[in-house]
């Protein structure tokens, strides 16, 4: 049976949605049946999204110089990063391509191709439908099963809904949608999740900016916000993060939980590996770790329940980038999401690629307190959303226009 390529980009992205959720439910531990099976769903996802971006390569060819060029050197250098950690060990592949923080998070660059053809973003609407129905089961079975991390990878993408509109949602899905912004923040609460109510601010915060009346006073406050932004990432990877931290400090309480890794990063980091990277597999030496681990087990008497001294990720996205990239990873990255923002708050006729902007510009934000790449939701529509707005006929269509092409009917 032929099976389309939209049909294709429905089932990557559903088989993925499934993976998170039997994932986070069940939490299989080492290498067997149940594992297995969970991990199919992430391997069918990742198949098909390569295949269908390899198909289109061509459509590459409706994008300016400039970002095609930006294009290709963050694909080439997500490859080399895949490449170093190349092995003949059969646990290092089941590593690199089985956990959605390795090989494959360096590679979603790739889905700009696929948001390049402005109709994939109707099977997008679909997919966040159906994955807050399934948070919305997940929720009430919550007495049953044990919350973790993984529960907020498909909650965040309340945030892309409000920024490019939930009106293009049935009255049915827009109540899910209430339900989910509230499951979000009860989630965000019971697991002391900061970054979460940061993200959410920040969603509401530019939504309050955009419905500002006058247009100039509108790109005036963007325009600062994203000059103060590059100048905080200047001061913090020269003068260190704990000068910005203590600035903070002295203006609101705020209790510092990144200067530690910061510093544990850039001390175990040679010039060469500050420069390109560990590779996808690159791990580095945690002393904060080793010491928790150590009064744990010898003062308080307890099991160790956190991570290894030697950590193979690290919260913050941009130092994520940093250990597997080198500083050429974390440049290109921001090069092209300030770029791509830019053109879509500044040069559309139209909400949606507006918003697209504003979903870029916040994440580009996110990358700096936590927000580590990955192969899930959030940044397959990142990656897409650069793709859209990189493409300038779309940029250029007024709301009729982008609405007959994106409705979900």
């Amino acid at each position: 049976m032929y099976l389309s390529e939209r049909r294709l980009f429905k089932w990557a992205l559903y088989s993925n949605v499934i993976f998170i959720f039997l994932y986070f439910l069940f939490k299989p531990d080492g290498i067997g049946f149940e594992k297995l099976i969970i991990s199919s769903f992430l391997f069918l996802s990742e198949i098909g999204i390569a295949y269908l971006c390899i198909r289109n390569l061509s459509l590459l060819s409706g994008i300016s110089k400039n970002i095609r060029f930006l294009f290709v050197l963050i694909v080439l250098w997500g490859a080399f990063v895949v490449a170093r950690s190349f092995t003949f060990s059969i646990q290092d592949w089941v590593t690199n391509f089985g956990n959605v923080y390795m090989a494959m998070a360096w590679m979603m660059p790739t889905m700009m191709i696929l948001g390049l053809k402005i109709e994939n973003w109707k099977i997008v609407f679909r997919a966040i439908a159906f994955m807050f129905g399934l948070m919305i089961l997940a929720f009430a079975l919550l007495p049953v099963f044990e919350l973790n991390d993984e529960w907020i990878w498909l909650l965040r993408p309340i945030n892309f809904v409000l920024l490019v509109g939930v009106y293009r949602y049935s009255p049915v899905n827009r109540l899910k949608i209430y339900a989910i912004i509230a499951v979000y923040i009860i989630i965000s609460i019971l697991g002391e999740r900061r970054a979460e109510f940061l993200y959410l601010a920040l969603t509401f915060g530019i939504l309050f900016i955009d419905k500002l009346s006058a247009i100039g006073l509108r790109k005036a406050l963007i325009q600062y916000i994203i000059l103060v932004f590059v100048l905080v990432l200047i001061v913090i990877f020269t003068l260190g993060y704990e000068s910005v931290s203590n600035l903070v400090s002295s203006l609101v309480e705020f209790q510092d939980s990144r200067t530690f890794l910061f510093k544990e990063l850039m001390e175990d980091l040679s010039y060469k590996e500050k420069i390109i990277g560990k590779g996808s597999l690159g791990t580095y030496y945690s002393e904060f770790m080793e010491h928790t681990k150590w009064y744990t087990e010898e003062v308080l008497k307890e099991n160790w329940w956190g991570d290894s001294s030697i950590r193979i990720t690290i919260e913050v996205g941009y130092l994520q980038m940093i250990l597997k990239g080198g500083f050429i990873m974390f440049i290109l990255n921001v090069i092209i999401f300030i770029y791509s923002s830019y053109l879509a708050i500044f040069n559309s006729n139209n909400k949606f690629t507006k918003g697209l902007g504003y979903f870029i510009l916040i994440l580009t934000f996110m990358c700096l307190v936590e927000f580590r790449q990955n192969f899930t939701p959030t940044f397959f529509f990142l990656w897409m959303a650069i793709g859209t707005v990189a493409k300038k006929s779309y940029r250029e269509m007024d709301d009729a226009q982008i609405e007959e092409l994106i409705r979900i009917r």
